[in-house]
């Protein structure tokens, strides 16, 4: 007698588990953007972001590609995952290229820009 249905128990896990990575990783860089007071929109391209997010959504898209139950569903949700995937790639380049986030800008930098009057809104 079974009464758990293993495969969907680990498909649900794994989707819960990969969405909590992206929050995890969007909580992370709110709070980095907030210790170099940058806005948080201009930080969505820094590889400390953009790995770790999209490794969550690639598992997101496995597990929902492993419960499809049409196989065009399943072809989209692949295809998806192979973006995630190359974008995940791009990050991790782009973190051994420049570092995981860039260095904050020089407190010259930063009187310049409120000389200039100059927002980020």
């Amino acid at each position: 007698m079974n009464l758990i249905d293993w495969p969907s128990l680990v498909r649900s896990t794994l989707w819960i588990l990969s969405l909590s990575a992206v929050l995890a990783a969007w909580s992370h860089l709110s709070w980095l953007a907030a210790r170099r007071r940058v806005r948080v929109w201009r930080t969505l391209d820094w590889p400390v972001f953009v790995a770790p997010a999209s490794a969550g959504l690639a598992l997101f898209s496995i597990s929902l590609a492993w419960g499809a139950t049409r196989m065009w569903e399943r072809v989209l949700w692949i295809l998806l995952t192979a973006a995630f995937l190359a974008q995940m790639a791009q990050g991790w380049r782009d973190a051994r290229r420049r570092g995981w986030q860039p260095m904050p800008p020089s407190s010259e930098a930063l009187g310049r820009s409120a000389a200039h009057g100059s927002s980020d809104e």
